[in-house]
């Protein structure tokens, strides 16, 4: 019965979650997430593409992750495709096996150098925060077209974008789509906006090759605000399916940008942080079940 039951609840979430997530997702495999990058490359707007998963411990799933995102760089490649991929430790084995998540890091990395590409590590909650930031700038010493994201509403942020400035490496600025406590991270909006503009006036004054990744109007125009002033190279990154509109606009006033494109078959946890992150979107999961 319960077999039963699973199998009817997987199947609800084929036929009705998938259709409203492929709005956040560009799918399940690899050719959907091409294309995906392909139709944003028509649009002047570039890809970073990321293949869902996260807090995987066995070493051969570990394993068999690398080799998905040597064939998402290849397929970059083959393409001309202008984007590159992002990747989150958990997904390699940190928490399980550090030193060899760090092995199957490199040889990811190795891949970008190859193929001229650049890399993302996306930052994952607060209890691998420390690790990623560590894991980053180690790699930055061997790897130099890495970068990391950064979280606004953690507390410790400003004093990871100071470490890696000083390094010289590159920051992805992000507000932070985890559920965490005020002892980690800003409770409220009007805090969280005013860490992000802080850390993001740091990486106007003293970065470069960064990215602005938020879909918040305000932090934007703010933005556009700094480059006035700045000779850094950035480039604002959205998500897929949010703001279309605003990315379009962007590109047509001469600003870099790229859109965020997970695939894969991990897409129900990503989905349901979305979900959670804009609760408008449950309206529309509503209407779709109708």
């Amino acid at each position: 019965m319960w077999f039963l039951w699973r199998r009817y609840a997987l199947g609800v979430k084929e036929k009705v979650v998938l259709p409203l997530a492929k709005r956040w997702i560009s799918g399940p495999d690899l050719s959907a997430a091409i294309d995906d990058a392909k139709k944003a490359n028509s649009r002047g707007i570039g890809a970073v593409v990321n293949f869902l998963g996260e807090e995987i411990m066995d070493p051969t799933a570990a394993d068999a992750q690398v080799e998905e995102y040597l064939r998402l760089q290849a397929a970059l490649a083959d393409g001309g495709i202008r984007g590159f991929a992002s990747v989150k430790l958990t997904q390699l084995g940190m928490g399980s096996d550090d030193e060899a998540m760090r092995n199957r890091f490199d040889k990811i990395a190795a891949n970008a150098e190859k193929t001229s590409q650049l890399l993302w590590i996306d930052m994952e909650g607060s209890k691998f925060t420390e690790k990623t930031v560590a894991t980053y700038l180690d790699a930055h010493d061997h790897h130099r077209s890495l970068g990391v994201a950064i979280q606004a509403y953690a507390r410790r942020s400003e004093a990871d974008v100071d470490a890696i400035l000083n390094r010289g490496g590159m920051v992805r600025l992000v507000k932070g789509a985890y559920r965490e406590g005020s002892d980690f991270a800003f409770p409220t909006k009007p805090e969280i906006n005013k860490n992000f503009e802080r850390l993001m006036t740091a990486l106007f004054e003293r970065g470069d090759g960064f990215a602005i990744a938020t879909h918040d109007g305000a932090l934007i125009e703010r933005a556009k605000v700094l480059a006035e002033s700045s000779h850094a190279k950035f480039r604002f990154e959205l998500l897929k399916g949010i703001r279309d509109d605003l990315k379009v606009d962007l590109v047509k006033s001469g600003y870099a940008v790229s859109e965020y494109l997970p695939y894969g078959d991990r897409w129900w946890a990503y989905s349901k942080r979305r979900i959670s992150e804009h609760p408008s979107n449950v309206w529309l999961l509503l209407r779709s079940m109708v």
